[in-house]
């Protein structure tokens, strides 16, 4: 009995560590390029809003930057629950069917999706019979192409840069993406803008707008950076960042 005793401290006493964990490093886990949130400088250093902004949240917890680990979106989530990383910073909406997987902070931004295709070509999404679109692999907006436009061929990517490869290259009608991701990486002179309107529903699909996503087991980790979130929106920090990246309000 006195072993067993013994051996029960010696799991508690484990548990508490773990449990009351510094956080002295935050691992977080990002889909790049993706622009204007995530993306590498001329010099290969990761910049964008969701990393300035990530920074700021793993040094209001810890008083370091973020240790920015670099994952394709279709394997982010089982990253996270393979420990390759703590937590995922990386315009993930907030859906019911991730919410069955991982736990979320508060949301931290919204924006809208929408559709790009080649000036004067004509495309229309209500109209998509037969067109090829891409989209990202494991995104929401897959999951929308895929429920609503059963007519199309959908084409789907690892990354966004590839897929705006293949719209440049006449091998896609149409792409669907984040709006301002779409503006940021198809400016003024590329031959390709927006085509019909912004895309918000449904909610099931696009959910509550962007949080950092947790393992479940985390909900320290969860509370931390939801405070922060918090303290950098209320002190002016995040409004600083975001009007570097956009010229319309994003926050949540």
């Amino acid at each position: 009995m006195k072993k067993i005793l013994i051996a029960l401290a010696s799991v508690a006493a484990l548990t508490s560590a773990v449990e009351a964990k510094d956080w002295d490093t935050i691992r977080v886990g990002v889909d790049a390029p993706y622009p204007p949130f995530e993306f590498k400088a001329p010099d290969g250093t990761l910049t964008g809003f969701e990393i300035e902004l990530g920074n700021e949240v793993c040094k209001e917890i810890s008083g370091n930057d973020c240790e920015w680990v670099i994952q394709a979106w279709d394997g982010i989530i089982p990253g996270l629950l393979a420990r390759k990383y703590d937590m995922i910073f990386s315009s993930m909406s907030i859906n019911e069917e991730r919410a069955k997987r991982v736990l979320f902070s508060e949301p931290y931004y919204t924006t809208p999706s929408a559709f790009f295709a080649p000036d004067g070509s004509g495309f229309d999404p209500a109209n998509s019979s037969g067109k090829r679109i891409g989209a990202q692999r494991a995104t929401i907006q897959d999951t929308y192409v895929t429920e609503f436009l059963k007519d199309a061929e959908i084409v789907r990517y690892t990354t966004a840069d590839d897929m705006v490869v293949d719209l440049k290259g006449g091998r896609l009608d149409a792409m669907f993406v984040d709006a301002p991701v779409g503006i940021e990486m198809l400016g003024e002179g590329s031959g390709i803008s927006q085509a019909g309107e912004y895309v918000k529903e449904p909610t099931r699909i696009f959910g509550e707008g962007v949080g950092a996503a947790f393992r479940k087991r985390d909900a320290e980790l969860e509370e931390k950076v939801s405070a922060a979130l918090s303290k950098i929106k209320a002190d002016g920090r995040y409004d600083v960042i975001m009007k570097k990246y956009f010229d319309f309000d994003i926050k949540l």
